[in-house]
């Protein structure tokens, strides 16, 4: 019986045992403000040892093997009052996760940093990293209050994104396109708190992600990564608004996440000029109040839109991801604009005013299926479709001016263009068991087509009698079609680890079909008759056959790859112009070298051939304006242009400095470039000037950038500096000389960031810009632009939940010969945050409350130059409510890996 007895204890002990050594305990800490505390050290205690671990990049720690059911955890972190407690579980508990643990600041220590953790920047190659946490939001912020903060990466007044001086095309989401890619349907519709780091890529492609080869110039796209808790949950966010001059604004996002499912929903209807899906977009709402709309975009808009974004897993192998939206646009603009053209010993100065209204309908499909077969095979596919419907009509009121001549009168121009386009893109790629050994193939196609009916209206007036001295109707039937095909094969062979050769053939077919039918008529109340001069139906063909071979080194401090290429291309046509066969001959070279995991250089040379446009080639002469014709020469041939570019990034963690500078350099062989003749006014034509069009050499541009970011006692306080320099050598002809117009472009702004303390906002900044133009062979129109702009974002937070904000933008100008503006344009408004959780406020704004909004543009090409201003949004006042809800359980089967890697805040 005593050994039945024993045995029994001895049993229930080794049970006992058994499950409290297979006990898991998790955690989360945080500050007083919600943001994860990384690096804090965290101790478990038990009566028989004592383990020491540290929270990671999301503020989680994690013990494993915990023997006893009662423990204490205690949190110590710099700068944080140390925190413990204890804790008493069943003994046959396997996995407990704690309450959160909430820091609270300790002001008795000093503010130190430590510099051996994770930085807030990192740099791999083409990819650079910035860490959500590391930066402080107020609720209900939104990605694009974020992006503000984060040096290298500006916003501005219209929402556009540029990161390291140059404009993102495209968000994504975990490495997947959002909505099509659109990138303020991104940044102004998700809250920042459920990211986790945005990363800013150069994007070469899906095959150079897979293979890592990398042609051409990269698109800059940001790719936002989700928290993982936060991956599981929904979040809706809306707006309804009305105001003065019948002003309105209604939106509402509503996401939902599901692990691997994301699921999404937009609308918005506004006259507020707020579009969306690849349109200019403004502020729809959320914890800002600068504006309610676009109010920095031409004419004024009504929008309608909707879209729906979805993304799932179809099985352990197949990822689906898509998305459909649709916009109704309905736009009135009126411009004017002073255009100097250059002829030999003249100028002509063109003064339009012009009276524009377009309605706009547009569909756009896009849909992607990545099925990964095997541990060796992966197969993508991405069909797309879209469809657009463009009604407009625009009256221009003209006045031409040269030393000898002028005239004077109007046209009207009515168009209907419909444009359906559809396409797609195949990826296969195969590795082979040796490692690095691959082969990729990829595919795509894509047909676009616009069908455009165009009635033109245009009378000349004596500037004596004040009669009609000219009269032109001209219906035009275009119907341009344009095909397009594209195969690309890489093979990559191992040399050794760390070393490969790849081998890569690509072919590009491209077509352009165009029929155009023009019916003329010379006097008024006569029915126009067909007109064979200007009739056409042109098609012309581009090939390419593209050989390359490239050496690639992978080290873990350096990489680089060396190419050489030989692309013969052949550009033909149904004229009787013979066949113009070129081939391009040119190395590629690319290298990057990583001084540590915040510091980099990298240097990138490429070349591409890039063949006329229709317009460009077609053997006819475009008499549809009637004062400037277009003739088109179907003996071009292509250009091919060579690129470089050398960057170098430096974040230095130790004082949080961040350094991003870029210069590159393009030049241009037999650049397609006008040359503009001109024809004196006479009593039977009353034509200015024809563009014509030729190949040449001598095209050639410059760029630099460079963005500096200092932040100062643990970032309330941060200096930005932003500066870039564009030297453009435009070449044109003017009566068949020869044009050099030199275009100089210097930009600096001066920015500073104060978030001192808790309840304001504050962030002054100045910019200066200088527009420099000159030409060789005539001075008459050179123009020196000068523009100084002083700008002030301020938020005020205060009684808890009572908010006032605004923003004031002061311009001035010099140097413009006929338009002197100098607006000063004021936003305010003052919101009110309802609930526990501030998920609702309500909010008057005041916009352009001088009533000063309007545009102001310069553009130099060649030899023509442009000054241009039109009506924007102005004046207007609108209260709105605003809701944003949110759910999320976390996703506790994904618990992040705990790293070694500690900062100290």
């Amino acid at each position: 019986m005593k050994k039945f007895i024993l045995l029994s204890l001895l049993i229930t002990s080794l049970s006992a045992l058994k499950a409290q050594t297979n006990m898991q305990v998790t955690g989360i800490v945080k500050d007083t403000t919600n943001l994860s505390v990384i690096g804090a050290s965290v101790q478990l205690a038990t009566a028989k040892d004592t383990i020491l671990t540290s929270t990671n990049v999301d503020g989680v720690f994690s013990f494993s093997n915990i023997k006893a059911a009662q423990f204490s955890i205690t949190i110590k972190g710099l700068g944080y009052q140390t925190v413990k407690k204890t804790y008493t579980f069943s003994p046959n508990s396997t996995s407990e996760a704690l309450t959160p643990f909430i820091l609270k600041n300790d002001a008795k220590m000093l503010n130190e940093v430590v510099v051996n953790g994770t930085p807030d920047v990192t740099v791999k190659e083409d990819t650079l990293q910035y860490r959500v946490d590391s930066y402080q939001l107020k609720e209900n912020a939104l990605a694009e209050d974020l992006l503000k903060k984060l040096p290298g990466i500006e916003v501005d007044k219209d929402g556009n994104v540029t990161a390291q001086g140059k404009a993102v095309t495209k968000i994504r989401i975990n490495g997947k396109d959002f909505f099509g890619g659109d990138v303020k349907t991104a940044t102004q519709q998700l809250p920042a708190s459920v990211l986790r780091n945005v990363q800013v890529i150069d994007d070469y492609g899906d095959q150079a992600n897979i293979t890592g080869v990398r042609d051409g110039e990269a698109d800059k796209i940001l790719n936002f990564t989700i928290r993982e808790d936060k991956n599981k949950g929904y979040l809706a966010r809306g707006i309804v608004g009305g105001g003065n001059e019948d002003r309105y604004q209604a939106s509402v996002f509503l996401a939902s996440f599901n692990n691997t499912q994301q699921l999404a929903l937009l609308g918005n209807l506004n006259n507020t000029n707020a579009n969306i899906f690849n349109l200019t977009s403004g502020s729809t709402g959320g914890g800002r109040g600068r504006r309610g709309g676009n109010a920095n975009s031409d004419g004024l808009t009504n929008v309608n839109s909707i879209g729906f974004n979805y993304k799932d897993e179809w099985g352990k192998k197949i990822t689906a991801y898509g998305s459909y939206s649709f916009t109704n646009r309905d736009n009135a603009t009126v411009s004017s604009s002073l255009q100097e053209i250059l002829a030999q010993d003249n100028v002509f100065r063109n003064n339009n005013i012009n009276n524009a209204n377009t309605l706009s309908n547009d569909h756009r499909i896009n849909f992607n299926f990545e099925y990964k077969i095997d541990t060796l095979n992966y197969l993508k596919i991405t069909p797309n479709i879209s469809f657009g419907k463009n009604n407009s009509d625009n009256l221009n009121i003209f006045d031409i001016n040269t030393q000898r001549t002028n005239s004077n009168g109007t046209s009207l121009n009515l168009n209907d263009v419909t444009t359906p386009n559809y396409g797609g893109e195949i990826l296969y790629n195969h590795r082979f068991g040796a490692k690095a050994r691959n082969l990729s193939l990829n595919a795509d196609f894509s047909s676009s087509s616009t069908s455009q009916n165009q009635n033109y209206l245009y009378e000349l007036d004596n500037t004596l009698s004040g009669q009609i001295e000219r009269y032109q109707q001209q219906l035009i039937n275009g119907d341009n079609r344009n095909n397009n095909v594209g195969i690309r094969v890489s093979y990559q062979e191992p040399i050794s680890d760390t070393k490969n050769l790849e081998f890569n053939y690509a072919y590009g077919f491209a077509r352009a079909d165009n029929d155009r039918i023009v019916r003329n008529a010379d006097t008024e109340g006569v029915e126009p008759v067909l007109d064979i001069d200007q009739s056409n139906q042109f098609t012309f063909d581009f090939i390419t056959n593209r050989f390359g071979v490239n050496y690639r080194v992978n080290e873990k401090k350096y990489n680089y790859s060396l190419g050489f290429s030989a692309q013969p291309s052949v550009l033909k046509s149904n004229t009787d112009v013979p066949d113009r066969n070129i081939t391009n001959l040119f190395p590629s070279a690319r290298f990057s070298y990583k001084f540590s995991k915040t510091k980099e250089l990298s240097f990138r040379y490429d070349g591409r051939a890039n063949q006329p446009t229709y317009t460009q080639l077609q053997p006819i002469t475009d008499q549809s304006n009637a004062q400037f014709w277009v003739t088109g020469n179907s003996d071009l041939i292509p250009e091919f242009t060579n690129s470089m570019s050398l960057r170098y990034n430096n974040y230095d963690f130790a004082s949080g400095n961040v350094l991003f500078t870029n210069l590159s350099f393009n030049t241009t062989n037999d650049k397609v470039t006008t040359n503009t003749i001109s024809f004196p006014i006479t009593s039977d034509s009353t034509v200015l000037q024809e563009n014509r069009f030729l190949n040449t050499d001598g095209y050639y541009t410059v760029n630099g950038f460079y963005a500096f970011s200092k932040p100062f006692q643990e970032k309330k306080y941060t200096l930005r500096f932003r500066g870039s320099a564009i030297y453009n050598n435009n070449i044109s002809f003017i009566d068949n000389i020869k044009n050099e117009g030199r275009n100089l472009i210097l930009s600096q702004r001066l920015g500073f960031q104060v978030n001192a303390v808790s309840w304001l906002e504050f962030t002054p900044e100045a910019t200066y810009t200088y527009n420099k133009n000159t030409n060789t062979k005539n001075t008459r129109a050179n123009a020196e632009i000068n523009s100084l702009g002083f700008g002030l974002d301020t938020k005020i937070y205060f009684l808890k939940t009572w908010i006032f904000g605004g923003n004031l933008e002061k311009t001035f100008n010099s140097g413009f010969s006929t338009i002197n503006t100098n607006p000063l344009i004021i936003n305010s408004y003052l919101e009110k945050q309802f609930f526990k959780d501030k998920r609702a406020s309500l909010k008057l704004q005041a916009f352009d409350i001088l009533d000063q909004n309007t545009s102001l543009a310069f553009v130099a090409t060649g030899n023509t130059s442009t000054l241009s201003q039109s009506n924007r949004l102005s004046r207007y006042f609108m209260m709105s409510l605003t809701f944003n809800i949110s759910k999320f359980a976390g996703n506790s089967t994904n618990i992040p890996d705990m790293g070694g890697e500690r900062r100290y805040r």
